[in-house]
């Protein structure tokens, strides 16, 4: 028998705080929608899993940490199975300080506890459940946003209807994953979604959680207020919502309402799949999880010179003197490598990787072809932070914004192959388990 239960509460920082997301340290001024933190607990025969979606841009290792203890010391779900991810809006809270900005420590702790809490109490309120999942398909808010030029270069975002575009450098994944999960009434409980596009629509000094809040609002409004929307960020390193080739300007300025547009046009697709998806409380839960030790790329010394000849030359705030600032920043950290977790939780049929960074969409694409699974989502920027971006081997040699080097960008060319070959290392076991 399946058991399940739901809980969010409000994460909203106080005005006046930091919003990251760029080179500034933006202080919000208001607030557009929410922020929350949601949990969705599973259990069957005895064996626990729980989902923490949180509206920030990412999720520190430290917090990661402090929530599942918290988890485990008012429940019986162990720390190794709770996967807490973030939706990547880039108008919430500061939690990871960068050459630019501080982070604040307080709300930080606060955050996890009242993280753990919404899974603490989605923990005590569960009860006899139902579960499916099925898959819908959007092509219209998702754009890949590395171009190659007709000069024979590569850009990253090139502005819209720039006629020295030729072509995009990489596909998009237009799958909607939707996991429909009901009490045994049938009465809606939460639907997860997986969808790979960046939450970056919104700008401004507005907190907001981007297209995932409107999501949120709308499948609240179809299903009931009970119902909670957790957002999965599926593989969307190098995919944001720019429709470089056929884009309307006016779609795309800065402070932006296009956020709602994209968070409905996603509902009416959650939506419509869900009434499709038929549902079971006779599953089996598994996880699977490891550590990888990743290697830091350094600047040549090249590049540290180009860098010091920028800060002499380029104004404050020019976007290449915010490059060269950050480069010296990683030359000054020096040699070194971090520790990344690698998930895999199954529940039947439907298969939850967690990887711990913005990870290009072929990696997440290459995944979810050799799965050994019916359906399997790819949930990014989870169980921690490794780094920024995890690129193709061959974007390295093209160029663009992701491959530079950061504070915060700098992990070895080859991590993509390694996280894709772990995850479908632990989706093997866990199959060969069942």
């Amino acid at each position: 028998m399946l058991l399940c239960g739901v809980s969010e509460a409000d994460i909203t920082p106080a005005l006046g705080s930091t919003i990251p997301g760029y080179f500034a340290d933006r202080k919000s001024t208001g607030i557009l929608d929410r922020l929350y933190a949601k949990a969705i607990v599973a259990e069957a025969d005895g064996s626990a899993v729980a989902f923490v979606g949180l509206d920030t841009i990412l999720v520190p290792t430290g917090v990661v940490r402090r929530i599942r203890e918290r988890v485990a010391r008012f429940t019986a779900i162990p720390p190794d199975r709770v996967m807490v991810s973030a939706t990547h809006t880039h108008t919430g809270p500061a939690v990871v300080s960068t050459t630019f900005l501080e982070a604040d420590e307080s709300y930080l702790e606060w955050l996890a506890d009242k993280a753990a809490d919404t899974v603490i109490l989605a923990y005590n309120s569960r009860r006899e459940a139902r579960i499916g999942f099925g898959s819908g398909h959007e092509a219209d808010i998702a754009f890949h946003r590395r171009f190659f030029m007709k000069d024979g270069t590569l850009r990253t975002n090139p502005g819209l209807r720039n006629p020295e575009v030729d072509r995009p450098a990489g596909p998009i994944d237009p799958e909607v994953g939707v996991v429909r999960i009901d009490d045994a009434q049938g009465r809606p409980m939460a639907v997860i979604t997986n969808y790979a596009v960046h939450t970056d629509t919104v700008g401004g000094t507005d907190y907001c959680a981007d297209f995932p809040g409107e999501l949120s609002v709308m499948l609240k409004k179809a299903l009931g207020e009970q119902t909670v929307s957790l957002f999965m960020m599926g593989t969307s390193g190098n995919i944001n919502h720019y429709n470089v080739m056929n884009g309307r300007i006016e779609d795309y300025a800065k402070p932006s309402r296009h956020y709602i547009k994209m968070g409905r046009i996603l509902a009416g697709e959650v939506l419509k799949v869900r009434e499709k998806i038929g549902t079971s409380g006779e599953i089996k839960i598994g996880e699977r999880h490891s550590a990888v030790t990743l290697q830091y790329r350094q600047p040549t010394e090249e590049q540290i010179q180009a860098a010091h000849e920028a800060l002499d030359r380029l104004p404050e705030g020019h976007v290449e003197r915010n490059f060269a600032k950050e480069l010296l920043e990683a030359a000054r950290r020096g040699e070194g490598s971090t520790e990344a977790e690698i998930q895999a939780i199954t529940i039947g049929e439907l298969a939850i990787v967690g990887l711990p960074a913005e990870i290009f969409v072929e990696f997440g694409l290459d995944i979810k072809a050799r799965s050994p699974y019916g359906q399997t989502l790819i949930n990014e920027l989870c169980n921690g932070f490794a780094g920024t971006y995890v690129c193709t081997p061959e974007s390295y040699r093209l160029g663009g914004y992701e491959p530079r080097i950061t504070s915060m960008n700098r992990l070895q060319e080859e991590t993509g192959d390694l996280f894709v070959q772990r995850a479908l290392e632990h989706l093997e076991e866990l199959r060969s388990a069942t």
